[in-house]
């Protein structure tokens, strides 16, 4: 029987040994030698763990349990070979019993993964970097089931659409976000000849966002068919957002140049690198009077320089490229150069006029000349301009004078300023003029100000950028006053502050001025809020009074209704006598909110006193006595910990009755209520609990609006949403916190921590 189980497992086309209790080999089918490479041995009547010496302890212990009647089954695992190679296995290991039922041994079977997991790995790493390359490129993936029409979108296509991940997406849902309706249509009739034709779909359009923002996306879609019959529509959609913006920004600085180019109020000429004429825009042709047709691969630019100053200019560029260098070859054309300077220019008719040229070499990718550009501006008007800039500078004096003005200019690279006559006069100077730099202008400014001031230059420097300040300064005779400087920052073509220029005035009265209206603006605010503050207090009273009247009120109402009920005239007398006890209680409030109204309204916290918490209880508990009676409420006060507060009475009493009368009013159907109210104190802190078993409030539906005013959570006829506002009003106002822990049907624990 054992001989025809060995040829029975060495026949099996799957991966199966057999071995003994020691773990030697008694069979092993063909698949298990080639599976594991041992075609070339012998293993029966070997041990497994001398045939796989790389088997572990964990392994090894796996194999013991199943000697003692375990099955072990794994679907994969790495198996880490000898040689130093992965081989991923799956294996089924169980017992084998004898003819006694007794373990014999092991019957191992196993299968190779290897080739699939390796396949299912390269997967993922593919995957892993498809979503990487999604995410950097902002490409999402979608499908169509065309036989249920369900569109499936990935993570990406959520972001991009900015919607939440709970969004179901569906083919007209997606074409809502298209911004353009004619997109709209475009794409369904794309989508329509691709399941009809077959044909691809490649599309541009806007989208709204979810949340508003409107973005471009590329849309490539094909359709795939099984037997000739369209199944799935699938493919990409790329945020291409920033490649349109990109696109619209050259498109813009193209159209930039191309207006500068196209100007006629400059002119515009470049050359090749041979110094021949290339482009020559039609300012040229206004500004110099030849056309561009007989200008451009014909001439070059001597014809409308001046002979003098052309050479005059080649010096002055080989003086500062090839300076003392006696190089025969070199050549000025050849540099990076960027100059700007004054020439004159000859017209086709003789005539000449001064302009102002930029010249700027172009050269190629490998640094070498291949011409220049030169813009030129006509400057003719601007000589005019300064004879009229003198006429005007001679008002501007008299207006500075007029105004306490002054005007200064600082040259920031050289650390040189210049002060107009007005502004030493401002500054107190009668004296020769003499150098100016900014350490003097510093050592005139209040020292109260003085690192206010060197900060605001030095951001002005920075962000090239100068906001108005105002600030005191000793003039060279002593005198303290307040200027006002506004001025501007000016920059090289590298970006760098080179100068400012501005003004100062001296601003001393009118900030005197100022300060009186600012003074008399605090007080008027300060009159305001008072005022406001004394409304709020009379507001606060009317509440309590409001309030704080309806309970006894109401406790009349009950011991009225029990009184009526009672057939009993001693239980009538003793029911009497709680009228007059209530009636106290109530004329006692009336007593105690007309002195506080008589009062001057002032701060709550004014009004302390040593309120006593025993005294509080017992005046609450006769207040309500009509409302325990009724309810058979059982009311209990512990102050052992803390008897005595210093508080507002008003307020305390005002507590006390709104949230016991609370307890006693939202009681539960099935029990009466019980009513704990519990001085303590923690960390240094005052601390009042009142616990009752009522029914209790959903503070997770309700918790936010626990306080508020007006809002009541329970359907009773007395509920008017202002007890618990009041009473957190007054708490805050006196410096404390209320807070409250609830079950519904189980009941509410408030605490105040005063």
């Amino acid at each position: 029987m054992e001989k025809h189980h060995q040829i029975f497992i060495e026949q099996t086309p799957t991966a199966i040994a057999m071995l003994d209790t020691n773990m030697v080999y008694l069979a092993a089918s063909k698949r298990w030698l080639k599976d594991y490479k041992l075609e070339q041995e012998d293993v029966i009547g070997h041990c497994h763990y001398d045939i796989f010496p790389e088997i572990g302890d964990d392994w090894k212990k796996d194999h013991q349990e199943c000697l003692n009647g375990k099955i072990n089954i794994c679907d994969e695992a790495p198996f880490l070979r000898a040689d130093g190679t992965t081989q991923w296995i799956y294996w089924d290991v169980r017992p084998w019993y004898n003819s006694k039922g007794e373990i014999g041994g092991l019957l191992m079977h196993t299968g190779d993964i290897t080739e699939q997991k390796e396949k299912e790995l390269k997967k993922k790493r593919v995957e892993s970097i498809l979503n990487d390359t999604s995410e950097i490129a902002r490409i999402s993936t979608w499908e169509i089931n065309l036989s249920t029409q369900e569109l499936l979108w990935n993570k990406m296509a959520y972001e991009i659409y900015e919607v939440v991940d709970d969004f179901r997406p569906t083919v007209d849902a997606a074409l809502e976000f298209f911004k353009y309706d004619e997109d709209r249509q475009a794409a369904k009739i794309a989508i329509q000849n691709a399941i009809d034709y077959g044909s691809a779909v490649d599309m541009d359009v806007e989208l709204i966002t979810a949340k508003g923002n409107t973005i471009w996306v590329k849309i490539l879609g094909k359709v795939e068919s099984i037997s000739g019959v369209p199944t799935r529509f699938y493919g990409i959609l790329q945020d291409v957002s920033s490649f349109r913006l990109t696109e619209q920004r050259l498109n813009k600085a193209y159209k930039e140049l191309e207006a500068i180019f196209n100007s006629k109020s400059i002119a515009v000429i470049s050359t090749d690198k041979d110094g021949v004429i290339n482009r020559f825009n039609s300012g040229a042709e206004k500004m110099l009077g030849y056309s561009a047709m007989e200008m451009i691969g014909f001439k070059k630019p001597e014809i409308y320089l001046l002979k003098e100053e052309l050479n005059v200019f080649k010096q002055d560029m080989e003086l500062e490229f090839k300076g003392d260098s006696n190089n025969a070859d070199f050549n000025y054309r050849n540099e990076k150069i960027f100059n700007t300077k004054q020439w004159t220019f000859k017209r086709k008719d003789g005539s000449t006029f001064p302009g102002l040229k930029s010249l700027t070499a172009i050269q190629d990718k490998d640094g070498l000349n291949d011409g220049f550009i030169a813009v030129i501006t006509d400057i003719t008007k601007i000589k005019e301009v300064k004879d009229e800039l003198r006429k005007k500078n001679d008002l501007l004096n008299l207006a500075e004078r007029l105004s306490l003005l002054g005007h200064w200019q600082w040259n920031i690279i050289d650390d040189v300023a210049i002060w107009s006559d007005n502004l030493l006069a401002l500054l107190d100077y009668e004296g020769e003029q003499f150098t100016l730099d900014f350490a003097t202008y510093f050592a005139m400014v209040h020292d109260g100000d003085k690192d206010e001031v060197l900060k605001h230059f030095e951001l002005a420097k920075r962000e090239q950028e100068f906001k108005n300040i105002t600030h005191r300064i000793i003039t060279f005779t002593g005198n303290i006053k307040t200027i006002k400087i506004i001025a501007n920052v000016i920059s090289n073509q590298n970006g760098e502050a080179v100068e400012m220029v501005g003004t100062c005035q001296d601003v001393t009265e009118f900030k005197k001025a100022e300060n009186k209206l600012i003074n008399a603006k605090e007080d008027l605010e300060a009159v305001a809020q008072k005022l406001s503050y004394q409304n709020k207090q009379l507001a606060d009273f009317t509440h309590i009074t409001s309030h704080n009247l309806r309970a006894p009120v109401a406790n009349l109402n009950s011991l009225m209704e029990i009184y009526k009920l009672s057939d009993d005239d001693e239980e009538r007398l003793d029911i009497f006598g709680k009228f007059d006890t209530v009636v106290d209680r109530l004329t006692l409030t009336l007593n105690t909110l007309i002195e506080a109204l008589k009062t001057k309204i002032s701060d709550a916290q004014e009004e302390l006193e040593r309120v006593d918490l025993n005294q509080i209880f017992e005046n609450t508990t006769q207040t309500l006595s009509g409302v325990i009676l009724t309810s058979g409420a059982v009311i209990k006060g512990d102050f052992k910990e803390v008897s005595i507060i210093a508080y507002n009475k008003l307020y305390m009493e005002s507590i006390f009755l709104n949230l016991i009368g609370n307890a006693i009013k939202y009681k539960a159907k099935d029990r009466a209520p019980e009513i704990i109210v519990q001085s303590k104190v923690k960390n240094g802190r005052n601390i009042i609990t009142f616990k009752d078993n009522g029914l209790g409030i959903d503070l997770e539906r309700h918790g936010h609006k626990l306080f508020g005013l007006n809002k009541v959570f329970h359907r009773h006829p007395d509920a008017k949403g202002v007890g618990l506002f009041l009473t957190k009003t007054q708490v805050e106002s006196m410096g404390g916190t209320i807070t409250a822990i609830s079950e519904v049907n189980v009941g509410t624990t408030f605490t105040i921590i005063f």
